[in-house]
């Protein structure tokens, strides 16, 4: 009977060390997926003051000038209307996918900024 005992005993706290060890593992690996979504996220990020500050007029080519490489950009051409390009920029020390959007009419570094949104 002794035996059993010791034997479910020691199942029993290998268990737990196992399952504390998962545990642990799984908390420094989502500790380190988070700092480097936040990472991702300072990478070509603008404030709010920033964004706001930008003239609707504005070349694409003074925006990427201002504030550097753009997170994304996006074409679209609009059927006898001609081309569009946005731009994307990280919201600094927002949460992830937080960004500014700039569009312009006409594609290439002369576009003019048309508008710009929060997203």
């Amino acid at each position: 009977m002794k035996t059993v005992f010791k034997v479910v005993v020691g199942i029993l706290i290998a268990a737990t060390i196992l399952i504390v060890g998962c545990v642990a593992l799984i908390g420094v690996g989502a500790n380190e997926v988070d700092q480097e979504l936040d990472r991702q996220q300072g990478q070509n990020a603008i404030t709010n003051a920033e964004a706001r500050q930008v003239r609707l007029g504005t070349t694409r080519r003074e925006v990427v000038r201002r504030f550097g490489k753009p997170a994304t950009d996006q074409e679209s051409e609009n059927q006898g209307l001609g081309g569009d390009s946005c731009i994307y920029y990280n919201l600094e020390g927002g949460e992830l996918l937080d960004q500014w959007q700039f569009c312009f009419q006409g594609r290439g570094q002369r576009g003019k900024l048309r508008g710009k949104n929060r997203l």
